[in-house]
């Protein structure tokens, strides 16, 4: 799923999204949530429905043998807490493809439901950050601090 957000993000997806991640609990240090869609009108984008992609954008590695390396987090997620968003769910699935096609795809919960009891959502929350996503947060390895790149 190669998906582009436009420019002004919905207020009620920002909140889909900060909900989202306290059902999230980290295996590590857990970088911020990232998160691309499309609007159900979106030339391609043929769900007709909000078309939502998360995951954990990766954070980069500083000092150490692994200097500059990239990496994300393992987490598990509280699949009950995720269902209680949503109004109503038609589909929910745990999704492990054998080949990955582009930058938005790979291992996934892939919900379809109606959230706020209004809008129609199909909701990714991928296990890994797109090919593009660049880290926004660095860990010192030897001091275990964070920091903004």
């Amino acid at each position: 799923m190669g998906i582009v957000s436009p420019e002004k993000t919905p207020e009620w997806i920002e909140e889909l999204i900060q909900s989202i991640s306290s059902d999230l609990k980290p295996a590590g240090l857990i970088g911020q949530l990232g998160f691309r869609y499309l609007p159900p009108d979106a030339p391609l984008n043929s769900t007709q429905r909000w078309l939502i992609g998360v995951y954990l954008i990766p954070y980069e590695l500083s000092g150490g043998r692994y200097d500059g390396a990239e990496a994300v987090a393992g987490f598990s997620m509280n699949i009950k807490g995720l269902l209680s968003l949503f109004s109503d769910v038609l589909t929910l699935e745990w999704k492990v493809p054998r080949g990955y096609t582009d930058g938005l795809s790979g291992p996934e919960v892939w919900l379809e439901g109606t959230y706020r009891q209004s809008e129609k959502v199909q909701l990714h929350i991928y296990a890994d950050p797109p090919l593009d996503e660049v880290p926004d947060l660095v860990l010192d390895v030897t001091t275990n601090e964070l920091r903004v790149k």
